[in-house]
């Protein structure tokens, strides 16, 4: 009986330091660069990507969107939800010639911190799913089978 009230009473100690344990907050740095670049954002909701890496994903003019600050503010990428319509003519050239039947969908256009611009999506077809990157030329530089997570 002794030994099972000492059980209880160090697994309690220990949920009780797990729950008030500090949390990794995203910097005020992070938080401030983000209004100030997306002032009209709503529904926003930030996580981390990394350490050290903040990502935060919201809703800008009815568009899904994300953005991924780094701790001083500094944006690092931003993701934006376009139609499949927004894609350069030759990226939507390849999909309806290497691609046909496939279904695409979370289709976005990503830029970095240096300005480059590249469109990702999903593409399905059966129970072949594929992760598919367009330069933005519209230049396939790759196509990777989809991972679980």
């Amino acid at each position: 009986m002794k030994k099972l009230f000492a059980l209880f009473v160090c697994l309690s100690l220990l949920a009780f330091a797990y729950a008030f344990a500090p949390k990794e907050e995203t910097p005020a740095a992070a938080k401030t660069a983000f209004a100030a670049k997306f002032p009209t954002a709503q529904k926003v909701k930030w996580s981390i990507e990394k350490p050290g890496e903040y990502e935060v994903e919201f809703t800008d003019n009815k568009i899904e969107s994300s953005a991924l600050f780094d701790a001083a503010g500094k944006l690092l990428e931003t993701e934006f939800e376009i139609k499949e319509g927004d894609l350069p003519q030759a990226a939507k050239a390849t999909i309806a010639k290497d691609f046909a039947g496939y279904k695409l969908d979370e289709i976005e256009k990503s830029t970095d911190a240096k300005g480059v611009v590249a469109y990702e999506m999903e593409a399905a077809k059966g129970k072949v799913k594929l992760e598919l990157c367009f330069d933005a030329n519209g230049k396939l530089v790759s196509k990777d089978p989809v991972k679980k997570e």
